[in-house]
């Protein structure tokens, strides 16, 4: 195949997504819309959000969400690679998007995380980690299908499990990192090597 042949193929591929995409909009907006599905989305993504909000540790509010911010990008990757590769998929959605799930990736898991991290800070995280994993994998995703909300082709809820478990700590990790400090206004204050500083006052006596 040559460059142009396949320059041409991703330009075909790339019709078919934008085709796909408008599928997936259109039956959301002729079968799925309004739906007791479809208002259950939409509170996955709205409820849980407020109940943050509300109850939030609000001196840790940066580092909850730094933590946050990582579970949904990392479910954001792991949703585009597991649907692209066929072993799950989002039969029913409230927004028109074939890769993603906005209700449980960006919504449930993330505020999950969150709470658990604020909640009893002291608790062994490999515990916390394991009971999220739990929750999300064996209760989260089978309820989800019940619903028609999630589907396992090639795909197996211990993987999830597995994932899951191992995204959590990595978030509690970036929660306790100690390079969060507040940026301060007004001009950096430049330190003086108290070294080099002593050679130019001598040189200065020198002369």
């Amino acid at each position: 195949m040559s460059l142009d042949e396949g320059l041409e193929k991703v330009s075909e591929a790339n019709e078919q997504i934008v085709e796909a995409n408008g599928i997936v909009a259109d039956v959301i907006m002729n079968a799925f819309l309004f739906t007791w599905q479809w208002w259950l989305g939409v509170a996955l993504i709205v409820v849980p959000w407020f109940i943050w909000f509300v109850i939030r540790d609000r001196q840790s509010t940066g580092r909850l969400l730094s933590a946050g911010l990582f579970v949904m990008i990392f479910s954001a990757v792991l949703d585009t690679i597991g649907i692209e590769s066929g072993l799950w998929s989002y039969p029913i959605k409230v927004i028109p998007s074939p890769t993603l799930s906005f209700s449980f990736r960006l919504s449930v898991l993330p505020v999950l995380a969150m709470l658990f991290i604020q909640i009893k800070p002291h608790l062994n995280p490999f515990v916390k980690a394991v009971v999220y994993g739990i929750i999300a994998a064996y209760v989260g995703l089978p309820l989800l299908t019940l619903i028609d909300m999630y589907k396992k082709i090639n795909w197996a809820y211990t993987y999830s499990f597995l994932i899951l478990t191992g995204m959590y700590l990595a978030a509690y990790g970036l929660y306790n990192l100690n390079s969060f400090e507040r940026v301060r206004s007004g001009p950096a204050k430049v330190r003086t090597n108290p070294v080099e500083f002593g050679f130019f006052r001598n040189k200065q006596k020198a002369r």
